[in-house]
């Protein structure tokens, strides 16, 4: 689930006290999303994107939303390049040559690059209700800082992860959850048009 946070600071306080939650260092993350029309990327709910963060790239196939009060999706990330301490030039080089290689492949396919998100993401672990979680802290320009509470529903374990995740944002006080992705934000704020995302 990912909920607007308006002060950031008071927010990671209040994560400290409540789980012990210590967040790890700024990285930025540049996500490239591609669209093909005929297999329903994006209008069918379906994503597809080539995600950057440091010397780690990743490709990405997102399902439609499973419900519409949370964001759960089937998702299968691909690494194609795995983190190394101590980004090189020559490490930079190898990143971006597979990134283009990869575009290139699905351009191929019959995708094409539409756009792109960037966001500063700060991350952390915590248990509740023996249940692991991920809790970020994304900084995107021009819309704001997010949260999102992530765990990990295994096959027939939907309805039980959907609500542990509800009941963590109940006890942190977060209210309003948003569904739509940040690309969807983003062409909503570039366009002032709605976007629908399925």
């Amino acid at each position: 689930m990912k909920f607007r946070i308006e002060d950031p600071a008071k927010y990671e306080k209040q994560l400290k006290t409540f789980l012990n939650v210590t967040f790890g260092p700024e990285t930025v993350e540049r996500d490239e999303f591609y669209r093909c029309d005929a297999l329903g990327f994006p209008d069918a709910g379906k994503m597809l994107r080539i995600r950057r963060r440091g010397s780690y790239l990743a490709a990405t196939y997102k399902g439609p939303r499973l419900d519409d009060t949370t964001k759960t999706r089937e998702e299968i990330e691909l690494p194609l390049v795995l983190p190394s301490p101590g980004d090189s030039a020559i490490r930079d080089a190898l990143v971006e040559r597979t990134h283009d290689e990869w575009s290139l492949f699905f351009k191929r396919l019959g995708f094409t690059p539409t756009a792109v998100v960037e966001k500063t993401r700060r991350r952390g672990l915590a248990i509740f209700g023996e249940r692991h979680f991920e809790i970020s802290l994304d900084s995107l320009e021009g819309l704001g800082v997010f949260t999102e509470l992530e765990t990990i529903a295994q096959e027939g374990d939907f309805e039980e992860s959907r609500e542990a995740v509800k009941t963590l944002a109940e006890r942190l006080g977060l209210e309003g959850p948003l569904v739509k992705s940040y690309l969807a934000m983003k062409m909503e704020a570039e366009s002032n048009e709605t976007v629908d995302e399925k």
